[in-house]
């Protein structure tokens, strides 16, 4: 049945929204849950929540993401920087990858990298598979928590994270699991809801998240706190101050940002140091 005719379905019970934060556990439960009502319709309600912009924000992701890869092949000559383009024996992973627009759009970026997407929830991950329809050979879809992920140290050359990492249920744990798996001087890149250091922006921007996806939660799934939860899970994440300290803390150079929609999202990028 297409999604669009399909009745509404409603999110988990949150009518104690603050215990959703209150532990792990709590948090993994209740996103487990809330995504499993989504997937139907995640695609969509990614376009209409960033107004149009979804695309073109993994578009200039990518980009950079190639930039950076080939300026760290440079030293190599026009050749490796090639090989960096087409992602020739490098292992790029997608956290919480969802219906699979970031991790398809890797594969066709690196057609010789080995793209795998892991996401904690069975129903997303069989919407990105029936999306796959074997497209792209280059492609693994893995169901995982990031927070405990199945891969030996120093694995990959890239990890992405698109509206990832908000959503993790422990981000220490999460940011301790990217650096372990990362290569030494990999790539991590972040597309997310971004938080200002400035108590009275951030209050402005949470607000404005929360009536725009209340509205949305409504009209999509006759359900308010569907798409509400994204003000509350960015209420209760690290501003980009204290963001830029987890990352320090976890071995993660200093980030670069290319903020978007007045700051309320950004493009993140960083590197783990040598080891």
């Amino acid at each position: 049945m297409n999604a669009r005719n399909q009745k509404p379905n409603k999110a988990p019970n949150d009518t104690a929204k603050s215990d959703i934060f209150a532990s792990a556990e709590s948090k993994r439960d209740y996103n487990r849950q809330l995504f499993s009502t989504v997937a139907p319709r995640y695609t969509t309600a990614t376009r209409v929540l960033s107004f149009g912009r979804d695309q073109a924000w993994k578009r200039d992701l990518l980009q950079e993401c190639e930039n950076r890869l080939s300026e760290a092949q440079a030293p190599g000559g026009e050749a490796h920087s090639a090989q960096a383009r087409s992602g020739a024996g490098m292992r790029i992973l997608d956290l919480a990858c969802g219906t699979g627009d970031l991790t398809l759009a890797l594969a066709e970026r690196f057609p010789q990298a080995d793209v795998l997407g892991v996401d904690l929830n069975p129903e997303m991950l069989a919407e990105a598979v029936r999306r796959l329809q074997a497209r792209h050979g280059n492609v693994r879809f893995v169901e995982a928590d990031m927070g405990s992920l199945p891969y030996e140290e120093n694995q990959f050359t890239l990890i992405t994270a698109g509206y990832a990492l908000r959503n993790a249920p422990e981000l220490s744990r999460t940011l301790q699991e990217i650096s372990r798996v990362l290569q030494p001087d990999g790539l991590l890149a972040i597309l997310e809801f971004s938080r200002s250091p400035v108590p009275a922006l951030s209050y402005i921007s949470i607000s404005l998240l929360r009536f725009w996806g209340s509205l949305w939660g409504l009209l999509l799934h006759g359900d308010a706190s569907v798409y509400g939860y994204i003000a509350r899970s960015l209420a209760h994440y690290p501003d980009r101050a204290r963001f830029n300290e987890l990352l320090s803390e976890y071995g993660f150079n200093p980030p670069e940002r290319r903020l978007r929609m007045f700051g309320l999202l950004e493009l993140c990028f960083t590197h783990g140091t040598a080891r």
